[in-house]
């Protein structure tokens, strides 16, 4: 997710991206994936996040036009459906969601004066439980806010802790600051507030950590405008440990850098979005970048946002990316559409570029 603060730099970002982007699309190695379309909204709408179930069911948020969570099921098959679960009336943005228990979702709710012009002070964790409808979508659930969070920004990503997934590390992209939130407890506190958060005075807008993971002992962030994913060690209840500092995992050639994931096939490989260059990016273990969807002038990826892995059997290899459909970025400076999810199958990319790997479980260097 990207912020612009006025009409005057969102301007000035249309204009430049495009130039930009022109003059890093020979950066690495293009090596496209099978690709296949699945769900498209209308113009204007942003998608922001996604989180795939255990049944193969993809929970969806937004952020433009309105604060909604929608549901996709049947996604295996040729016919998936969209499904509208809720409209937020107390917020107008909902950048990230999670499943803490079973049916039961933690999500950020935000508000924003314009898209992405975030209101400090004005952001929580809402639960959606649909446990009071037997796991329905449709009648039944309950919606709330659990935690509000006075001293926070507008916050972009969490992440679960492994060992309690019902606590979540939340990025503050505004405050450069990491919020640990015990969702069972309702209770929130600073868990990290290091270098290589925060934003810095020369990006175009206040947007500092964003893309929050936790793999193998390490909270990884990317710092967006820098184009650059950082780490630090942490304990297993998510505080840095005692005199770890943060690494720098990989800089991108790039305009803006979104969020990422990690492949469940070796935990290693990293698919970052790269949002302004219409692009998902590969990351090998060994830090060699590949592009595998996308060209920064064409309609295939228009503006990337986040990447999840599947979870069903025979599926974890496909990784499913929702797009803001270049709302932010038009293509050649002029074409836009809606956000859309598509399934990219990274089968291909393991057996010709990862096969010669000795050991594929080694951490990102």
């Amino acid at each position: 997710m990207r912020f612009l603060w006025s009409s005057g730099l969102l301007s000035l970002l249309v204009f430049i991206a495009p130039l930009i982007a022109t003059g890093l699309a020979q950066s690495y190695p293009y090596n496209p994936l099978p690709m296949r379309y699945i769900h498209q909204w209308p113009i204007p709408w942003y998608i922001q996040s996604l989180y795939v179930r255990d049944n193969g069911d993809i929970m969806i948020t937004t952020v433009w036009p309105v604060a909604s969570v929608w549901v996709l099921t049947d996604v295996l098959t040729d016919d998936p459906k969209a499904t509208h679960i809720y409209t937020f009336d107390q917020a107008n943005a909902t950048t990230a969601i999670t499943e803490t228990q079973p049916d039961v979702f933690s999500i950020i709710g935000a508000n924003q004066t314009s898209l992405g012009v975030g209101i400090d002070g004005d952001v929580g964790i809402w639960e959606l439980d649909l446990r009071p409808g037997n796991g329905s979508y449709t009648e039944g659930f309950t919606i709330q806010e659990i935690v509000h969070m006075p001293e926070a920004g507008l916050c972009g990503n969490f992440a679960q802790l492994p060992k309690e997934p019902t606590t979540l590390l939340v990025g503050d992209t505004h405050k450069g600051v990491i919020w640990r939130v015990d969702t069972l407890k309702r209770t929130y506190e600073l868990a990290a507030k290091e270098d290589h958060m925060h934003w810095l005075p020369w990006f175009i807008t206040e947007f500092g950590i964003s893309g929050v993971k936790i793999n193998n002992g390490y909270l990884y962030w990317t710092l967006s405008y820098t184009a650059t994913i950082w780490r630090i060690a942490i304990s297993d209840d998510g505080f840095p440990l005692p005199d770890a500092k943060p690494e720098e995992v990989k800089w991108i050639r790039s305009v803006f850098m979104d969020n990422f994931e990690f492949a469940p096939r070796d935990h290693a490989t990293i698919f970052a979005a790269l949002n302004a260059d219409n692009r998902l990016l590969a990351i090998a273990p060994d830090g060699t970048p590949t592009y595998v969807a996308g060209t920064p002038d064409e309609m295939i990826l228009t503006g990337p946002v986040s990447p999840a892995f599947g979870k069903v059997k025979g599926d974890t290899n496909t990784v499913y990316v929702v797009t803001d459909g270049a709302l932010l970025n038009p293509v050649n400076g002029s074409i836009i559409e809606g956000g859309r999810i598509v399934a990219i199958d990274t089968t291909p990319f393991f057996e010709e570029y990862l096969s010669g790997q000795p050991d594929l479980g080694d951490e990102l260097r």
